[in-house]
Protein backbone atom coordinates (compact mmCIF):
# COMPACT_ATOMS: atom_id res chain seq x y z
CA UNK A 1 0.00 0.00 0.00
CA UNK A 2 1.55 3.28 -1.36
CA UNK A 3 1.43 6.61 1.33
CA UNK A 4 1.33 9.33 0.16
CA UNK A 5 4.34 11.84 0.84
CA UNK A 6 2.15 14.84 2.57
CA UNK A 7 5.43 17.78 2.76
CA UNK A 8 6.02 17.11 -1.04
CA UNK A 9 2.74 17.71 -2.06
CA UNK A 10 2.51 20.53 0.47
CA UNK A 11 5.38 21.95 -1.72
CA UNK A 12 3.16 21.41 -5.19
CA UNK A 13 1.35 24.11 -7.06
CA UNK A 14 -1.81 24.63 -6.38
CA UNK A 15 -4.17 21.84 -8.16
CA UNK A 16 -8.34 22.12 -8.23
CA UNK A 17 -10.62 21.12 -10.69
CA UNK A 18 -14.46 19.74 -10.87
CA UNK A 19 -16.75 19.84 -13.32
CA UNK A 20 -18.93 21.83 -12.97
CA UNK A 21 -25.15 32.66 -5.80
CA UNK A 22 -27.32 34.63 -5.68
CA UNK A 23 -28.24 38.81 -4.56
CA UNK A 24 -29.64 39.49 -0.64
CA UNK A 25 -33.24 40.31 -1.10
CA UNK A 26 -33.73 38.47 -4.41
CA UNK A 27 -36.70 35.70 -4.60
CA UNK A 28 -36.57 32.73 -6.69
CA UNK A 29 -39.04 34.42 -8.83
CA UNK A 30 -36.77 37.45 -9.83
CA UNK A 31 -33.82 35.21 -10.31
CA UNK A 32 -36.12 33.38 -12.92
CA UNK A 33 -37.40 36.78 -14.65
CA UNK A 34 -33.52 38.25 -14.41
CA UNK A 35 -31.96 35.26 -16.10
CA UNK A 36 -35.45 34.14 -18.18
CA UNK A 37 -34.96 37.09 -20.11
CA UNK A 38 -31.73 36.78 -21.37
CA UNK A 39 -31.61 32.35 -21.97
CA UNK A 40 -34.85 33.65 -23.88
CA UNK A 41 -32.47 35.33 -26.34
CA UNK A 42 -29.66 32.64 -26.23
CA UNK A 43 -32.30 29.58 -26.72
CA UNK A 44 -34.30 31.90 -29.84
CA UNK A 45 -31.26 33.46 -31.54
CA UNK A 46 -29.61 30.61 -33.77
CA UNK A 47 -25.86 31.05 -34.58
CA UNK A 48 -24.62 31.54 -37.84
CA UNK A 49 -24.31 28.71 -41.05
CA UNK A 50 -20.89 30.31 -42.24
CA UNK A 51 -18.04 31.94 -40.41
CA UNK A 52 -17.39 34.68 -42.88
CA UNK A 53 -21.37 35.94 -41.91
CA UNK A 54 -21.43 38.48 -39.40
CA UNK A 55 -23.03 37.14 -36.01
CA UNK A 56 -25.88 38.20 -34.10
CA UNK A 57 -23.37 40.61 -32.21
CA UNK A 58 -24.86 41.16 -28.88
CA UNK A 59 -23.71 44.31 -27.62
CA UNK A 60 -20.45 44.61 -29.44
CA UNK A 61 -20.24 47.13 -32.23
CA UNK A 62 -18.46 46.78 -35.48
CA UNK A 63 -14.85 48.19 -35.71
CA UNK A 64 -13.12 49.37 -38.57
CA UNK A 65 -9.97 50.91 -39.51
CA UNK A 66 -8.72 50.44 -36.11
CA UNK A 67 -5.71 48.78 -34.95
CA UNK A 68 -6.48 44.82 -33.78
CA UNK A 69 -5.68 44.00 -30.58
CA UNK A 70 -4.51 40.50 -29.38
CA UNK A 71 -5.22 39.02 -26.14
CA UNK A 72 -3.83 35.94 -24.37
CA UNK A 73 -6.62 33.78 -22.04
CA UNK A 74 -5.74 31.10 -19.78
CA UNK A 75 -8.63 28.44 -19.80
CA UNK A 76 -9.46 24.91 -18.46
CA UNK A 77 -10.35 23.57 -21.36
CA UNK A 78 -8.13 20.76 -23.34
CA UNK A 79 -6.53 21.79 -26.74
CA UNK A 80 -8.49 20.24 -29.47
CA UNK A 81 -6.77 18.92 -32.76
CA UNK A 82 -8.60 21.17 -35.02
CA UNK A 83 -8.66 23.95 -32.69
CA UNK A 84 -6.71 26.18 -34.63
CA UNK A 85 -9.07 25.93 -37.55
CA UNK A 86 -11.75 27.16 -34.91
CA UNK A 87 -9.36 29.68 -33.55
CA UNK A 88 -8.72 31.06 -36.79
CA UNK A 89 -13.02 31.32 -37.71
CA UNK A 90 -13.48 32.97 -33.93
CA UNK A 91 -10.48 35.48 -34.49
CA UNK A 92 -11.79 36.37 -37.96
CA UNK A 93 -15.07 37.26 -36.59
CA UNK A 94 -14.35 38.73 -33.63
CA UNK A 95 -11.68 41.02 -35.09
CA UNK A 96 -14.23 42.45 -37.31
CA UNK A 97 -16.79 42.80 -35.14
CA UNK A 98 -14.69 44.88 -31.99
CA UNK A 99 -11.21 44.75 -33.25
CA UNK A 100 -9.62 41.88 -30.91
CA UNK A 101 -8.09 38.72 -31.36
CA UNK A 102 -7.30 36.12 -28.95
CA UNK A 103 -4.84 33.23 -28.23
CA UNK A 104 -6.27 30.92 -25.90
CA UNK A 105 -3.85 28.78 -23.75
CA UNK A 106 -5.92 25.74 -23.81
CA UNK A 107 -4.72 23.65 -20.33
CA UNK A 108 -7.09 20.75 -19.71
CA UNK A 109 -6.20 19.15 -16.34
CA UNK A 110 -3.61 20.70 -15.62
CA UNK A 111 -5.23 23.88 -15.33
CA UNK A 112 -4.97 24.83 -11.70
CA UNK A 113 -1.32 23.93 -11.33
CA UNK A 114 -0.03 25.88 -14.20
CA UNK A 115 -2.44 28.89 -13.81
CA UNK A 116 -1.10 29.59 -9.98
CA UNK A 117 2.38 29.20 -11.40
CA UNK A 118 1.62 32.09 -14.46
CA UNK A 119 -0.09 34.30 -11.45
CA UNK A 120 2.72 33.82 -9.23
CA UNK A 121 4.81 34.39 -11.88
CA UNK A 122 3.58 37.87 -13.21
CA UNK A 123 3.49 36.98 -15.78
CA UNK A 124 1.57 39.05 -18.33
CA UNK A 125 -1.99 38.03 -19.56
CA UNK A 126 -5.00 39.46 -20.05
CA UNK A 127 -7.68 37.16 -18.71
CA UNK A 128 -8.27 33.14 -16.78
CA UNK A 129 -10.90 31.29 -15.49
CA UNK A 130 -11.20 31.47 -11.91
CA UNK A 131 -14.05 29.96 -9.96
CA UNK A 132 -14.59 28.85 -6.16
CA UNK A 133 -13.74 25.27 -7.04
CA UNK A 134 -10.88 26.09 -9.83
CA UNK A 135 -7.80 28.80 -9.35
CA UNK A 136 -9.80 29.91 -6.48
CA UNK A 137 -11.86 33.58 -7.03
CA UNK A 138 -11.45 34.86 -3.51
CA UNK A 139 -8.20 33.52 -2.91
CA UNK A 140 -6.94 35.66 -6.63
CA UNK A 141 -8.81 38.76 -5.16
CA UNK A 142 -6.84 38.80 -1.90
CA UNK A 143 -3.37 38.31 -4.01
CA UNK A 144 -4.40 41.22 -6.52
CA UNK A 145 -4.33 39.07 -9.14
CA UNK A 146 -7.55 40.53 -11.00
CA UNK A 147 -8.22 44.47 -11.50
CA UNK A 148 -11.26 45.88 -10.10
CA UNK A 149 -14.28 45.85 -13.42
CA UNK A 150 -17.03 47.43 -11.20
CA UNK A 151 -16.61 51.23 -13.06
CA UNK A 152 -15.05 49.70 -16.37
CA UNK A 153 -17.89 47.68 -16.83
CA UNK A 154 -20.87 50.50 -18.12
CA UNK A 155 -18.58 52.02 -19.88
CA UNK A 156 -16.58 49.05 -21.87
CA UNK A 157 -19.26 46.39 -21.48
CA UNK A 158 -22.80 48.13 -20.75
CA UNK A 159 -24.72 45.21 -22.58
CA UNK A 160 -22.58 42.42 -20.56
CA UNK A 161 -23.68 44.20 -17.60
CA UNK A 162 -27.45 44.23 -18.22
CA UNK A 163 -27.77 40.87 -19.41
CA UNK A 164 -26.44 39.65 -16.38
CA UNK A 165 -28.76 39.22 -13.55
CA UNK A 166 -27.95 41.63 -10.12
CA UNK A 167 -28.09 38.34 -8.42
CA UNK A 168 -25.18 37.23 -9.65
CA UNK A 169 -22.92 40.82 -9.82
CA UNK A 170 -23.73 40.65 -6.49
CA UNK A 171 -22.41 37.54 -5.95
CA UNK A 172 -18.80 38.56 -7.57
CA UNK A 173 -19.01 41.15 -4.88
CA UNK A 174 -15.64 40.73 -3.30
CA UNK A 175 -14.38 44.28 -0.66
CA UNK A 176 -16.93 46.16 -2.89
CA UNK A 177 -15.71 45.53 -6.15
CA UNK A 178 -16.28 43.35 -8.80
CA UNK A 179 -13.08 41.46 -10.04
CA UNK A 180 -14.42 38.75 -12.34
CA UNK A 181 -17.15 38.02 -15.16
CA UNK A 182 -19.76 35.43 -14.48
CA UNK A 183 -20.38 32.77 -17.23
CA UNK A 184 -24.14 32.25 -16.86
CA UNK A 185 -25.42 28.33 -16.57
CA UNK A 186 -26.61 26.31 -14.36
CA UNK A 187 -26.89 27.61 -10.27
CA UNK A 188 -28.04 24.65 -8.56
CA UNK A 189 -25.79 22.04 -7.57
CA UNK A 190 -25.51 18.74 -6.77
CA UNK A 191 -22.70 16.88 -6.81
CA UNK A 192 -22.92 12.98 -8.61
CA UNK A 193 -20.93 10.81 -9.80
CA UNK A 194 -19.69 10.37 -13.05
CA UNK A 195 -20.01 6.60 -14.73
CA UNK A 196 -19.63 5.03 -18.10
CA UNK A 197 -23.14 3.90 -19.10
CA UNK A 198 -21.96 0.59 -20.13
CA UNK A 199 -20.18 -0.16 -16.92
CA UNK A 200 -23.78 0.25 -15.36
CA UNK A 201 -25.27 -1.89 -17.82
CA UNK A 202 -23.00 -4.58 -17.61
CA UNK A 203 -23.14 -4.56 -13.87
CA UNK A 204 -27.05 -4.23 -13.85
CA UNK A 205 -26.63 -1.40 -11.27
CA UNK A 206 -29.36 0.56 -10.28
CA UNK A 207 -27.80 4.26 -10.41
CA UNK A 208 -30.83 6.06 -8.75
CA UNK A 209 -29.82 3.60 -5.29
CA UNK A 210 -26.12 5.03 -5.77
CA UNK A 211 -25.71 7.59 -3.23
CA UNK A 212 -22.80 8.17 -1.76
CA UNK A 213 -19.73 5.72 -1.97
CA UNK A 214 -21.17 3.16 0.40
CA UNK A 215 -23.81 2.78 -1.98
CA UNK A 216 -21.08 2.09 -5.06
CA UNK A 217 -19.64 -1.29 -2.81
CA UNK A 218 -21.26 -4.10 -5.61
CA UNK A 219 -20.90 -1.62 -8.35
CA UNK A 220 -16.94 -0.57 -7.52
CA UNK A 221 -16.37 -4.64 -7.23
CA UNK A 222 -18.25 -5.66 -10.39
CA UNK A 223 -16.64 -2.73 -12.63
CA UNK A 224 -12.85 -4.12 -11.78
CA UNK A 225 -13.74 -7.43 -12.21
CA UNK A 226 -15.18 -7.26 -15.17
CA UNK A 227 -13.66 -4.14 -17.08
CA UNK A 228 -10.63 -3.51 -14.20
CA UNK A 229 -11.39 0.34 -13.88
CA UNK A 230 -11.55 2.00 -10.26
CA UNK A 231 -13.52 4.52 -8.09
CA UNK A 232 -11.94 7.81 -8.90
CA UNK A 233 -12.99 8.98 -6.04
CA UNK A 234 -14.50 12.54 -4.85
CA UNK A 235 -12.46 15.51 -5.79
CA UNK A 236 -11.42 17.63 -2.48
CA UNK A 237 -12.89 20.50 -4.00
CA UNK A 238 -16.30 18.91 -3.90
CA UNK A 239 -16.09 17.64 -0.52
CA UNK A 240 -18.22 19.74 1.19
CA UNK A 241 -20.87 19.12 -1.70
CA UNK A 242 -20.54 15.62 -1.15
CA UNK A 243 -21.01 15.62 3.12
CA UNK A 244 -23.72 18.21 2.76
CA UNK A 245 -21.39 21.35 3.61
CA UNK A 246 -21.37 25.18 2.09
CA UNK A 247 -17.58 26.68 1.88
CA UNK A 248 -17.35 30.14 3.06
CA UNK A 249 -15.02 31.22 0.66
CA UNK A 250 -13.50 28.31 -1.26
CA UNK A 251 -12.31 24.69 0.17
CA UNK A 252 -8.32 25.98 1.08
CA UNK A 253 -10.17 28.08 3.25
CA UNK A 254 -11.92 25.77 5.81
CA UNK A 255 -14.60 27.66 6.77
CA UNK A 256 -17.81 26.06 6.05
CA UNK A 257 -21.50 26.17 6.95
CA UNK A 258 -24.33 23.29 7.30
CA UNK A 259 -26.55 23.09 3.95
CA UNK A 260 -29.31 23.24 6.23
CA UNK A 261 -28.34 25.36 8.94
CA UNK A 262 -30.01 28.39 8.84
CA UNK A 263 -28.41 29.59 11.90
CA UNK A 264 -25.55 29.71 9.50
CA UNK A 265 -22.72 29.13 12.13
CA UNK A 266 -19.41 28.23 10.84
CA UNK A 267 -17.46 24.99 11.33
CA UNK A 268 -14.08 24.15 10.50
CA UNK A 269 -15.38 21.59 7.63
CA UNK A 270 -12.40 19.17 8.17
CA UNK A 271 -13.23 18.89 11.78
CA UNK A 272 -16.90 17.56 11.16
CA UNK A 273 -18.20 14.06 11.13
CA UNK A 274 -19.06 14.15 8.06
CA UNK A 275 -15.48 14.73 6.57
CA UNK A 276 -14.13 11.64 8.91
CA UNK A 277 -16.89 10.02 7.38
CA UNK A 278 -16.61 10.32 3.92
CA UNK A 279 -12.63 9.71 4.11
CA UNK A 280 -13.07 6.63 5.94
CA UNK A 281 -15.40 5.58 3.26
CA UNK A 282 -12.43 6.23 0.58
CA UNK A 283 -10.74 4.08 3.09
CA UNK A 284 -12.43 1.19 2.85
CA UNK A 285 -12.50 1.10 -1.29
CA UNK A 286 -8.76 1.85 -1.13
CA UNK A 287 -8.65 -1.60 1.43
CA UNK A 288 -10.31 -3.64 -0.89
CA UNK A 289 -8.19 -2.70 -4.01
CA UNK A 290 -11.52 -0.53 -5.85
CA UNK A 291 -10.18 3.20 -5.82
CA UNK A 292 -7.76 5.02 -7.61
CA UNK A 293 -7.69 7.99 -5.03
CA UNK A 294 -5.06 9.90 -6.49
CA UNK A 295 -7.72 11.21 -8.95
CA UNK A 296 -9.21 13.24 -5.96
CA UNK A 297 -6.49 15.57 -5.93
CA UNK A 298 -4.31 15.05 -8.85
CA UNK A 299 -6.45 17.10 -11.42
CA UNK A 300 -4.74 16.25 -15.11
CA UNK A 301 -4.45 12.60 -14.08
CA UNK A 302 -8.14 12.29 -12.49
CA UNK A 303 -9.51 14.08 -15.79
CA UNK A 304 -6.81 11.14 -18.01
CA UNK A 305 -8.26 8.44 -16.02
CA UNK A 306 -11.79 9.28 -16.49
CA UNK A 307 -11.00 9.98 -20.31
CA UNK A 308 -9.21 6.87 -20.74
CA UNK A 309 -12.22 4.55 -19.19
CA UNK A 310 -9.99 3.41 -16.13
CA UNK A 311 -12.84 4.95 -13.64
CA UNK A 312 -15.94 3.63 -12.88
CA UNK A 313 -17.19 6.08 -10.86
CA UNK A 314 -16.10 9.39 -10.22
CA UNK A 315 -17.72 12.49 -7.67
CA UNK A 316 -16.36 14.96 -9.89
CA UNK A 317 -19.50 16.74 -11.25
CA UNK A 318 -22.73 18.84 -10.84
CA UNK A 319 -25.82 16.97 -12.17
CA UNK A 320 -28.56 19.55 -14.63
CA UNK A 321 -30.72 18.63 -17.66
CA UNK A 322 -29.22 17.32 -20.59
CA UNK A 323 -25.29 16.37 -18.60
CA UNK A 324 -24.87 13.53 -19.69
CA UNK A 325 -25.07 14.20 -23.58
CA UNK A 326 -22.51 17.06 -22.37
CA UNK A 327 -19.81 14.64 -20.48
CA UNK A 328 -20.12 12.01 -23.08
CA UNK A 329 -19.02 14.62 -25.40
CA UNK A 330 -16.00 15.66 -23.10
CA UNK A 331 -15.59 12.20 -22.51
CA UNK A 332 -16.03 10.52 -26.03
CA UNK A 333 -17.69 7.68 -24.18
CA UNK A 334 -21.65 7.56 -23.33
CA UNK A 335 -21.69 8.39 -19.71
CA UNK A 336 -24.67 8.69 -16.78
CA UNK A 337 -24.81 10.75 -13.49
CA UNK A 338 -25.95 8.77 -10.10
CA UNK A 339 -26.80 12.22 -8.15
CA UNK A 340 -25.31 12.43 -4.78
CA UNK A 341 -27.48 11.86 -1.01
CA UNK A 342 -27.75 16.06 -0.88
CA UNK A 343 -30.74 17.91 -2.53
CA UNK A 344 -30.13 20.64 -5.38
CA UNK A 345 -29.04 23.69 -3.39
CA UNK A 346 -27.91 27.48 -4.14
CA UNK A 347 -25.10 29.13 -2.90
CA UNK A 348 -23.19 32.40 -3.63
CA UNK A 349 -20.05 29.67 -4.68
CA UNK A 350 -22.32 28.06 -6.96
CA UNK A 351 -22.86 31.75 -8.73
CA UNK A 352 -19.75 31.73 -9.15
CA UNK A 353 -18.58 28.60 -10.42
CA UNK A 354 -17.52 29.61 -13.44
CA UNK A 355 -15.95 32.98 -14.40
CA UNK A 356 -13.14 34.88 -15.81
CA UNK A 357 -10.72 37.75 -14.25
CA UNK A 358 -8.87 40.58 -16.04
CA UNK A 359 -5.36 40.47 -14.76
CA UNK A 360 -3.69 43.06 -13.40
CA UNK A 361 -0.94 42.49 -16.10
CA UNK A 362 -3.08 43.13 -18.63
CA UNK A 363 -2.19 45.94 -20.83
CA UNK A 364 -5.36 45.84 -22.56
CA UNK A 365 -8.18 45.34 -20.21
CA UNK A 366 -10.89 47.22 -21.55
CA UNK A 367 -10.53 45.50 -24.81
CA UNK A 368 -10.55 42.54 -22.48
CA UNK A 369 -13.89 43.60 -21.27
CA UNK A 370 -15.59 44.04 -24.45
CA UNK A 371 -14.53 40.72 -25.71
CA UNK A 372 -15.35 39.23 -22.73
CA UNK A 373 -18.48 40.87 -23.06
CA UNK A 374 -18.75 39.85 -26.97
CA UNK A 375 -18.06 36.04 -25.90
CA UNK A 376 -20.98 36.62 -23.24
CA UNK A 377 -23.87 37.91 -25.31
CA UNK A 378 -23.35 37.00 -28.67
CA UNK A 379 -24.77 33.22 -29.77
CA UNK A 380 -22.45 32.97 -32.94
CA UNK A 381 -19.31 33.39 -31.36
CA UNK A 382 -20.04 31.14 -28.12
CA UNK A 383 -21.21 28.48 -29.93
CA UNK A 384 -18.20 29.05 -32.40
CA UNK A 385 -15.82 28.43 -29.55
CA UNK A 386 -18.23 25.77 -27.60
CA UNK A 387 -18.95 23.51 -30.73
CA UNK A 388 -16.68 24.13 -33.89
CA UNK A 389 -17.70 24.92 -37.44
CA UNK A 390 -20.80 23.86 -38.65
CA UNK A 391 -20.97 21.02 -41.52
CA UNK A 392 -16.93 20.56 -40.22
CA UNK A 393 -17.39 19.70 -36.28
CA UNK A 394 -21.31 19.47 -35.79
CA UNK A 395 -24.70 19.39 -38.14
CA UNK A 396 -27.53 21.34 -37.22
CA UNK A 397 -31.25 19.13 -36.35
CA UNK A 398 -33.21 22.02 -36.08
CA UNK A 399 -32.89 25.59 -35.55
CA UNK A 400 -30.76 25.71 -31.60
CA UNK A 401 -30.50 21.65 -31.88
CA UNK A 402 -26.93 20.10 -33.31
CA UNK A 403 -25.29 16.69 -33.71
CA UNK A 404 -21.36 16.48 -33.07
CA UNK A 405 -19.55 14.92 -35.89
CA UNK A 406 -18.07 11.79 -34.78
CA UNK A 407 -13.36 12.44 -34.59
CA UNK A 408 -13.92 15.61 -36.34
CA UNK A 409 -11.19 17.12 -34.06
CA UNK A 410 -13.00 19.33 -31.83
CA UNK A 411 -15.39 18.07 -29.17
CA UNK A 412 -14.38 19.36 -25.63
CA UNK A 413 -17.86 19.23 -23.84
CA UNK A 414 -16.94 22.52 -21.81
CA UNK A 415 -19.11 25.22 -23.15
CA UNK A 416 -19.82 26.19 -19.42
CA UNK A 417 -16.18 26.95 -19.10
CA UNK A 418 -16.13 29.54 -21.75
CA UNK A 419 -19.20 31.79 -21.93
CA UNK A 420 -23.09 32.30 -20.92
CA UNK A 421 -24.23 28.46 -22.33
CA UNK A 422 -28.22 29.98 -22.58
CA UNK A 423 -26.83 31.29 -25.81
CA UNK A 424 -25.86 27.22 -27.11
CA UNK A 425 -27.27 24.87 -28.97
CA UNK A 426 -28.95 22.07 -27.15
CA UNK A 427 -26.69 18.68 -28.17
CA UNK A 428 -28.25 15.29 -29.51
CA UNK A 429 -29.76 13.74 -26.29
CA UNK A 430 -30.36 16.86 -24.76
CA UNK A 431 -33.89 17.71 -24.31
CA UNK A 432 -35.02 20.83 -26.89
CA UNK A 433 -35.75 22.82 -23.85
CA UNK A 434 -32.94 22.29 -21.70
CA UNK A 435 -32.66 25.80 -20.58
CA UNK A 436 -36.40 26.14 -19.85
CA UNK A 437 -35.47 22.58 -17.55
CA UNK A 438 -32.40 24.14 -16.16
CA UNK A 439 -34.18 27.68 -15.05
CA UNK A 440 -37.05 24.98 -13.31
CA UNK A 441 -34.14 23.47 -11.69
CA UNK A 442 -32.82 26.64 -10.62
CA UNK A 443 -36.29 27.86 -9.11
CA UNK A 444 -37.00 24.90 -7.02
CA UNK A 445 -33.61 24.34 -5.67
CA UNK A 446 -33.16 24.94 -2.06
CA UNK A 447 -31.05 28.58 -1.05
CA UNK A 448 -28.68 29.01 0.98
CA UNK A 449 -29.16 31.21 4.00
CA UNK A 450 -26.14 33.58 3.16
CA UNK A 451 -27.21 33.70 -0.59
CA UNK A 452 -25.81 36.74 -2.04
CA UNK A 453 -22.66 36.64 0.92
CA UNK A 454 -18.95 37.11 -0.31
CA UNK A 455 -16.11 36.92 2.69
CA UNK A 456 -13.86 39.55 2.72
CA UNK A 457 -10.53 38.00 3.85
CA UNK A 458 -8.78 41.56 4.36
CA UNK A 459 -8.76 41.17 8.42
CA UNK A 460 -7.02 38.11 8.18
CA UNK A 461 -5.05 37.91 4.61
CA UNK A 462 -2.17 36.50 6.23
CA UNK A 463 -4.40 33.56 8.52
CA UNK A 464 -6.21 32.73 5.03
CA UNK A 465 -2.71 32.25 3.45
CA UNK A 466 -1.60 30.21 5.79
CA UNK A 467 -4.61 27.66 6.33
CA UNK A 468 -4.92 27.44 2.32
CA UNK A 469 -0.89 26.02 2.69
CA UNK A 470 -2.05 23.58 5.05
CA UNK A 471 -5.00 22.20 3.20
CA UNK A 472 -3.23 22.22 -0.09
CA UNK A 473 -0.23 20.16 1.93
CA UNK A 474 -3.06 17.74 2.95
CA UNK A 475 -5.40 17.05 0.38
CA UNK A 476 -4.05 13.48 -0.34
CA UNK A 477 -6.26 12.62 2.52
CA UNK A 478 -9.03 12.07 -0.24
CA UNK A 479 -6.98 9.14 -1.31
CA UNK A 480 -7.84 6.78 0.81
CA UNK A 481 -4.25 5.59 1.62
CA UNK A 482 -3.76 7.30 4.99
CA UNK A 483 -4.93 6.39 8.47
CA UNK A 484 -7.59 9.11 8.66
CA UNK A 485 -7.85 9.59 12.50
CA UNK A 486 -3.99 9.89 12.81
CA UNK A 487 -3.96 12.67 9.86
CA UNK A 488 -6.52 14.12 10.21
CA UNK A 489 -5.82 15.02 13.55
CA UNK A 490 -2.65 16.21 12.51
CA UNK A 491 -4.01 18.32 9.98
CA UNK A 492 -6.89 19.87 12.63
CA UNK A 493 -3.57 20.42 14.55
CA UNK A 494 -1.38 22.08 11.54
CA UNK A 495 -5.03 24.65 11.16
CA UNK A 496 -5.22 25.52 14.34
CA UNK A 497 -1.44 26.48 13.89
CA UNK A 498 -2.07 28.50 10.80
CA UNK A 499 -4.68 30.52 12.40
CA UNK A 500 -8.04 28.65 11.51
CA UNK A 501 -9.79 30.13 14.69
CA UNK A 502 -9.12 33.27 13.48
CA UNK A 503 -10.15 33.33 10.03
CA UNK A 504 -13.36 31.55 11.63
CA UNK A 505 -14.08 34.36 14.01
CA UNK A 506 -13.87 36.99 10.82
CA UNK A 507 -16.04 35.03 8.65
CA UNK A 508 -19.14 34.63 11.43
CA UNK A 509 -18.74 38.11 11.97
CA UNK A 510 -19.10 39.19 8.61
CA UNK A 511 -22.16 36.54 7.98
CA UNK A 512 -23.84 38.04 11.18
CA UNK A 513 -23.74 41.22 9.64
CA UNK A 514 -25.23 40.22 6.46
CA UNK A 515 -27.73 38.76 7.97
CA UNK A 516 -28.35 41.26 10.51
CA UNK A 517 -28.45 43.81 7.23
CA UNK A 518 -30.99 41.81 4.93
Amino acid sequence: MRRKNLIALGMAAVMVMGTLAGCSGNSNSEKSSQTDAKAESGSETGGKNDVSEEGDGGGAEKKEDKEVVNLKIHTPVPEQTDGKAVMEALNEYTKEKIGVTVDYVFHGGAYGDKIQTIIASGEEYDACFTSNWLNPYNTNVVKGAFIDITELLPKAAPELQKAIPDYIWTAATVKGGIYAVPNQQIVARQIGALMPKDYVDGTGTDISKVKNLTDLGEYAQKAFDQFGAKVGGVNRAQAADYCGYEYISDYMAAGAIKMDDTSAKVVNFYATDEWKNMLNELVSLNEKGLLDGECGYMDEYGESQRVAKKTSAFYSGTYKPGVEAEESARAGYECVMATAATDPYISTNSVIATMYGISTTSKHPEETLKYLELINTDPYAINLISYGIEGTHYKKTGENTIELISDSGYSHGQSWALGNVFNTYALAGQPEDIWEQTRALNDSAKTSPILGFSFDPEAVKMEVTNVSKVVKEYESLVGGELPVEETNAEFLEKLNVAGIDKVMAEMQKQIDEFLASK
